[in-house]
């Protein structure tokens, strides 16, 4: 996570990625239930808009590391 957030320039990258890790640490049922996923996607978005204001840039850095963390955890 903290290379995909250095690439995309968020600020403070090493502090957005110990609060993602604190999410997921909150979240350990992420990947079997939806509710869990919603709820810790929506504190991801808000560590990474607590360093970026371009809404537009967390959305799309979101659902990024989304992405690779489905490829990452496909069965």
């Amino acid at each position: 996570m903290l290379c995909k957030l250095t690439e995309d320039g968020v600020p403070n990258a090493e502090e957005v990625s110990a609060k993602i890790r604190e999410a997921f640490g909150r979240h350990p049922g992420w990947k079997d239930g939806e509710a869990e996923l919603r709820e810790l996607r929506k504190q991801v978005t808000f560590a990474v808009f607590s360093e970026e204001e371009d809404l537009e840039k967390v959305a799309a850095t979101v659902e990024e590391l989304f992405v690779l963390l489905e490829k990452a955890f496909r069965k």
